[in-house]
């Protein structure tokens, strides 16, 4: 399936939003598998070093048995669980959109480079929302934070190293809210243009004149009649719904899958045919527009003789994309029809019950691993005399650590252009 960018701007084009954080679903569950294996082995590893003589799990006398892991349902279901707390405690705290679609792209982002079996993922929630404050410029203090969740301060910052390397330091999150709001004007300036008798308004400085190669674009389909005699307190209702549509995209794997712009579109779609309008029309627009774009970027690249981007990460084929560019409005619907989908799961709100039992599963592989680390890392009960050498080894460990936090603040203050204290 082709899942070509929907006018997106030229900075998503190029962010690591786009380069990194987007997957198809097979490669999605390919990469959730993956890291449990890894988790498993690593473990299995750290008890063979602790004890290389010890035969397998198996006998009461020996190491306890090692469970099963998470279940991949029982651990989407659990990060659900948390996401949707995300939600909930940025309205109570009044935080923007923008910061609570942040916080939940992190908490996303973090739990594909590891999982619950390794940590908490109901303290990675509280940092990826310290941490949002911070990057979309509406900076919380830990402690307010803290009283939201009646937890300590320390509880809120503790996880930022891990959180900050989980990300690969990759903070800039495009948000689909934004996104929505220019889609909205767009269509509002389209109903006063056409109104009035005039040639729709260009949606932004960067699209593509009659001359170029997207020059379909300047033959951009009328707006829907329903738009056009709707009246404003519909178009209101149905973007007020367009947003709740969008709350519920952002509780799925579709921000995974999608680029901003197309979560938008769909949430745009679902918002309108809740209220009985359809706007294929107006939907054609962006779509045509996107394929103008697309046309043009992939010309400047052959001009410069960098190999054309494929579009939101995911890879494509030729004769998809080809098909796509002749036809970008049925590419479009298609795109919008699997987010649909993606949106209903959403939608379904997830209880605490329904998560207990991947949740004990998790914390007890989280203490298994723990143990195992104490044990292999030297130290621990029965491991005899190891005196200065032992000492010595954990002291250069805490060292590391501190050093590697020290790194990682710095790193945090200069991508965020703060000035760090002295």
């Amino acid at each position: 399936m082709w899942r070509g960018g929907l006018g997106e701007s030229m900075d998503f084009a190029t962010s690591t939003h786009r380069r990194r954080w987007l997957y198809t679903k097979s490669r999605l569950e390919e990469e959730r598998r993956r890291l449990q294996q890894v988790v498993v082995e690593g473990l299995r590893r750290q008890r063979a070093a602790a004890d290389p003589g010890e035969p397998e799990a198996g006998s009461a006398t020996k190491r306890p048995r090692e469970p099963p892991p998470v279940s991949p349902m029982g651990e989407l279901l659990m990060l659900k669980y948390y996401q949707q707390i995300i939600q909930e405690k940025c309205r109570e705290m009044r935080m923007p959109a923008k910061v609570m679609a942040t916080a939940i792209q992190y908490h996303k982002r973090f739990f594909l480079r590891h999982t619950s079996m390794e940590y908490d993922p109901g303290r990675v929630m509280i940092t990826a929302i310290f941490m949002a404050t911070k990057v979309e410029e509406r900076y919380t203090r830990a402690a307010d934070i803290a009283a939201a969740f009646d937890v300590s301060e320390d509880l809120v910052v503790k996880q930022e190293v891990a959180l900050l390397e989980g990300l690969n330091f990759d903070l800039v999150v495009h948000s689909p809210y934004r996104a929505l709001h220019g889609i909205i004007q767009e269509l509002k300036d389209a109903r006063v243009a056409a109104a009035a008798g005039l040639p729709p308004p260009t949606a932004s400085a960067s699209a593509p004149s009659p001359a170029s190669p997207g020059s379909a674009a300047a033959n951009l389909p009328s707006l829907d009649e329903p738009l056009l005699t709707a009246p404003l307190q519909l178009v209101d209702d149905a973007s007020r719904a367009a947003y709740g549509a969008l709350d519920a995209l952002l509780l799925s794997d579709a921000p995974l899958l999608y680029g901003p712009a197309q979560l938008a579109a769909a949430a745009l779609r679902s918002g309108f045919k809740t209220k009985g309008v359809r706007i294929p029309s107006f939907l054609a627009r962006l779509a045509a527009r996107a394929a103008a774009q697309r046309a043009t970027r992939e010309a400047e690249a052959d001009g410069d003789g960098s190999p054309p981007d494929d579009d939101d990460g995911a890879a494509t084929d030729a004769a998809a994309a080809a098909a796509a560019q002749a036809d970008p409005a049925a590419a479009l619907t298609a795109v919008l029809d699997e987010l649909d989908s993606l949106g209903s799961e959403g939608a379904r709100r997830v209880e605490v019950a329904e998560v207990k039992e991947a949740n004990a599963a998790a914390r007890e592989w989280r203490n298994l691993l723990k143990d195992a680390a104490s044990a292999a890392g030297g130290g621990g009960p029965g491991k005899g005399a190891g005196g200065a050498g032992d000492d010595a080894a954990r002291a250069a460990k805490r060292e590391a650590k501190k050093a590697a936090r020290a790194a990682a603040k710095a790193k945090e203050a200069e991508l965020l252009g703060m000035p760090q204290r002295q």
